[in-house]
């Protein structure tokens, strides 16, 4: 945490004060979650702006029955049920090489 001084109206002193008291929080707590909650909220404002909001839900994907719920089963070719982050005998090999913990070495000849 960073120390900083402020100025505030006379108003806003008097109602930190009083909620401060009321929710039996320290000032700079309050303050400090007012504060996260205001930068929150204004992020969200932000994304909410983005044009690429706009295009979600444009097109419909064919129906081959796979979804976001079921994409790992279709991506990594694992048997109907078993998770994805499970690494049984029907895991790719790539997906076996991305999850261990032994360094991938390529051949340079």
């Amino acid at each position: 945490m960073k120390r900083v001084q402020l100025i505030l109206e006379e108003w806003q002193q008097e109602w930190l004060a009083s909620e401060a008291a009321r929710t039996s929080t320290s000032m700079s707590a309050l303050l400090r979650q007012l504060m996260t909650e205001a930068i929150e909220h204004r992020q969200m404002d932000k994304a909410a702006d983005d044009p690429l909001w706009g295009v979600i839900g444009m097109a419909e994907g064919p129906d081959d029955g796979v979804s976001s719920e079921n994409l790992d089963e279709y991506l990594y070719q694992l048997p109907h049920g078993q998770e994805a982050g499970t690494m049984g005998e029907f895991a790719s090999p790539l997906r076996k090489a991305a999850e261990s913990s032994v360094p991938y070495d390529v051949d340079h000849r």
